[in-house]
């Protein structure tokens, strides 16, 4: 289970996410498991010309309620709980 503050990324399409809120699901990009970003190392792998949208996007798995904020974007599919998750917009109190 993914935890609050966790940064994931796909191997694949190099998309990048951190954790909002836990979930029970399982973070999946491009048909593969994301992996648990744990060595700083890993962070000169990406590349800098994915776009980096502002503020990051947020996404929320309509099964187990898990949010994640992408930091960097690509054209990967997010999933969770094995379904798409969803795009959300937002509110600013």
């Amino acid at each position: 289970m993914a935890k609050k503050g966790q940064t994931y990324f796909c191997e694949i399409c190099k998309q990048k996410v951190v954790v909002e809120e836990e979930g029970f699901g399982v973070l999946v990009c491009c048909g593969k498991e994301m992996s648990l970003v744990g060595v700083k190392g890993m962070m000169a792998t990406w590349t800098t010309a994915v776009h980096k949208p502002d503020g990051g996007a947020i996404f929320v798995c309509n099964v187990c309620k898990q949010k994640i904020r992408v930091v960097v974007e690509s054209t990967g599919k997010l999933e969770c709980c094995g379904q798409k998750m969803q795009r959300v917009e937002e509110r600013i109190s």
